[in-house]
């Protein structure tokens, strides 16, 4: 772990307590990175898989790029892409981190549950060597059961889970948060679900610069009320996409609290060598119930 690092956040005075030199420095390079490779349409990081454990070319491109003062800047965060297990930067810190939580399991009576199925990271996390049962789930529409089977995709609704009261060990939600209507009403699910002890393990869009959380959307009885313009993610089923309700700020952390973790905190972490690049530092949530 020397090749990374990694901060454990609990609120804003702590996080503006690791800001220092090397930060700039990190965003320096990152920038030079863009700048010097600007006419390429691609171009790649040597470094480290962790999921794969050996080394590995990253790819980077401009999908997703967003213009700056300084010019285009590469998608650091959704991008960094392993040619070989095809996870992107922030899955692959997930996808590492959940494996080492999962190790530490003891017996067999253990579930793991993601917010996903169809989905190249579920793939591997399913092929992890664990005792742990892993399952997943999409959403696939208002009309559909919690906990139903359609052609073999389990359908969950993260506002209502169908998953009994303390039954699961470990909840993952890979930039899901966002797109539900309700933030409290699902960290609650996720809450209620969970073992004493359990963790949830989220990433999510944060933008540090905001105290609170920005509501793009609202949906009432069935009817979505855009409070400014629509924004949309990819989504494995579904072309359109998944509307964006929320930009998150450092409330994010208060919502878990309020949804009755015990503990919550951010990881913030930074490693060229692993490729877990981007606007100097990189971020991945924890709430323990």
């Amino acid at each position: 772990m020397d090749n990374i690092s990694i901060e454990k956040i609990r609120n804003t005075s702590e996080f503006e307590a690791i800001f220092d030199a090397a930060y700039l420095d990190r965003v320096a390079v990152e920038k030079m990175m863009a700048l010097s490779n600007r006419k390429q349409r691609t171009w790649h990081l040597p470094g480290y898989c962790e999921v794969c454990g050996k080394a590995v070319r990253f790819l980077i491109d401009w999908v997703n790029s967003f213009e700056t003062p300084e010019g285009k800047m590469p998608s650091y965060r959704e991008r960094i892409i392993c040619e070989d297990c095809g996870l992107n930067n922030r899955q692959r810190f997930m996808a590492a981190f959940l494996r080492k939580a999962m190790n530490k399991l003891d017996g067999n009576d253990h579930r793991v549950y993601l917010y996903e199925q169809v989905t190249q990271f579920f793939k591997l996390m399913q092929a992890a060597k664990t005792k742990a049962e892993i399952f997943g789930s999409e959403y696939l529409g208002h009309d559909k059961k919690p906990g139903e089977l359609i052609k073999n995709i389990r359908h969950e609704d993260a506002l209502s889970l169908s998953m009994a009261s303390d039954s699961i060990d470990i909840i993952v939600s890979n930039d899901v948060y966002e797109h539900v209507p309700d933030i409290s009403t699902a960290l609650a699910e996720a809450c209620r679900v969970l073992k004493k002890g359990g963790r949830l393990l989220f990433s999510v869009p944060f933008h540090a610069s905001q105290d609170t959380t920005t509501q793009r959307a609202r949906l009432d009885q069935g009817v979505v009320t855009h409070l400014l313009p629509e924004r949309y993610h990819g989504n494995p089923v579904s072309f359109k996409g998944s509307l964006v309700f929320y930009d998150f700020g450092w409330d994010l952390l208060d919502f878990c609290r309020a949804a009755g973790f015990s503990d919550v905190y951010m990881l913030c972490y930074y490693s060229m060598m692993y490729g877990y690049i981007g606007e100097g530092m990189q971020y991945m949530f924890v709430a323990e119930k």
